[in-house]
């Protein structure tokens, strides 16, 4: 009843309107008869932007938000400290606006892999090779660490970890000794360029191989450093 009241009414006002042209006149009646198209449109509109401005962040980045979300205000803390990104404590030592420092560290953590993909782009490499218990350094190793060093001096709020490495030859302390040694040995090259406060040395030994296996082009892939910016 109330459908044929409504659709009465409607024929009754759109005969009193100035238009004359009847596809105006239909135009006007389906505005009157479905007056809530034009709204859900724009509804549907805005959850598409919505959409799209999700769409922005990569997966990485996702996981890099929800994994910051989950840390404690300290680890927070230790992290920019490390990164050099300004933060605010209250009076209580803990972080006055926790959100936009999660936002600083994602953005740092964006233009930190923009820098290494176009290092990388340039024929930048991150991984060093040793001889057989050996932790010296030859020439072409020498080219490496010399574009690393002009990396981080064109990037001065770059730190970098050297992660040292052994095959699995040798007992447990030996290799862990021999991957920090292969480490040392490349920050020593850095250190010509005053970089010894932006790098750490650590090493893993031979806990952490690329190649499983116990044959010459595993042992080759294991015997390494790697730099690891921050």
């Amino acid at each position: 009843m109330s459908k044929k009241i409504l659709l009465l009414s409607s024929v009754i006002f759109l005969s009193s309107c100035a238009a004359t042209n009847i596809s105006e006149l239909g135009d006007k009646f389906l505005d009157l008869i479905n007056p809530s198209d034009a709204a859900t449109e724009q509804a549907d509109l805005g959850g598409e932007e919505t959409l799209v401005a999700v769409d922005e962040y990569s997966d990485a980045t996702i996981t890099e938000i929800e994994k910051l979300k989950s840390m404690s205000d300290g680890a927070l803390i230790e992290r920019a400290i490390a990164k050099g990104i300004d933060f605010e404590l209250d009076a209580d030592g803990n972080l006055i606006d926790r959100d936009k420092l999660i936002e600083d560290l994602v953005e740092n953590s964006e233009a930190l892999a923009a820098l290494i993909d176009e290092f990388t782009n340039n024929g930048g490499t991150f991984i060093l090779y040793f001889s057989y218990d050996d932790s010296e350094i030859d020439e072409e190793s020498t080219r490496i660490i010399i574009d690393h060093a002009n990396f981080m001096q064109d990037n001065p709020s770059l730190r970098l970890r050297l992660e040292g490495h052994a095959d699995e030859r040798g007992t447990r302390e030996y290799n862990l000794a021999l991957g920090e040694n292969r480490a040392l040995s490349v920050k020593e090259v850095l250190s010509l360029y005053n970089l010894d406060d932006r790098i750490v040395v650590i090493s893993y030994g031979e806990e952490l191989p690329i190649l499983v296996g116990s044959n010459e082009m595993a042992w080759e892939e294991n015997r390494r450093v790697e730099f690891s910016y921050y």
